[in-house]
């Protein structure tokens, strides 16, 4: 390690670093002092730094100096990093801050090469959604499912409720809202072993997701009862769409207390 000054215009950002946050670089501004400044991590792989931690103040300061491109930048150089061990340096370092989401760490946690993130990734595309998109087809509950994916069996539950929404809505996102991927999982943990998948893809499939979650939460905020969770009105919206119709219903099992 050693402390040097690099031009701004030299710090390359790789693909394990978050976007800048806008708000975050203007807090930054409005409260820049010389002697709060902290040198930035930086890298110097193939003849290039690439910015490991604080990219937000080196922007900040950047700004301040009339967007300079040969503003100087504290650095604290690393060398001997491969791409791999910087993600994993960048996880480390940012996963304690408040600031980083839960989509900023799992990026961290699958560009360092982490086994279970590769897996999880490998998953979700599986299903036909990507990590880290705004497309029609990007995955937003990355939390929920996540928890899910690191369970017992976790890997072919996630695979049968993603892949679930995905053929229901395959061209509306809101499908993969976290509180129809909670209503699936309760869904298939009940009726896994009776339901016909056929028949719950064209039960929903002819509904808009929103409007299903509009009627569970509805249905939630109408219950004055600990038992009757969010998700487990979802599942009743589910269950009901299912048994519209049918002869031989599947019955809805009561709330778990």
């Amino acid at each position: 390690m050693s402390e040097k000054w690099i031009p701004f215009n030299q710090l390359g950002k790789a693909g394990y670093n978050r976007g800048i946050n806008r708000a975050h670089v203007n807090r930054i501004k409005r409260d820049f002092h010389d002697d709060m400044v902290q040198p930035a991590i930086v890298s110097f792989r193939d003849g290039q730094y690439w910015i490991v931690d604080h990219q937000h103040q080196s922007q900040a300061q950047y700004e301040l100096n009339d967007c300079d491109p040969n503003t100087m930048i504290l650095c604290d150089v690393r060398t001997g990093l491969t791409y791999e061990q910087e993600a994993d340096l960048y996880y480390r370092l940012n996963t304690s801050q408040k600031t980083l989401t839960f989509k900023d760490k799992l990026t961290g946690l699958i560009e360092s090469k982490d086994s279970t993130a590769l897996k999880f990734r490998d998953t979700v595309e599986s299903c036909g959604y990507i990590i880290g998109s705004n497309a029609n087809n990007s995955l937003n509950a990355l939390s929920l499912t996540w928890k899910i994916f690191n369970k017992v069996d976790g890997e072919r539950k996630l695979s049968e409720i993603l892949g679930l929404t995905k053929s229901c809505w395959p061209d509306n996102n809101s499908g993969a809202d976290s509180r129809i991927i909670e209503g699936i999982a309760l869904f298939l943990k009940y009726h896994g072993d009776e339901y016909d998948r056929a028949r719950l893809i064209r039960a929903l499939s002819i509904q808009d997701p929103s409007e299903i979650i509009s009627k569970g939460v509805t249905y939630y905020n109408s219950i004055n009862s600990k038992e009757f969770t969010r998700p487990y009105c979802i599942y009743t919206m589910l269950i009901n769409s299912y048994n519209t119709g049918l002869r031989n219903k599947l019955t809805p099992r009561p709330p778990e207390v």
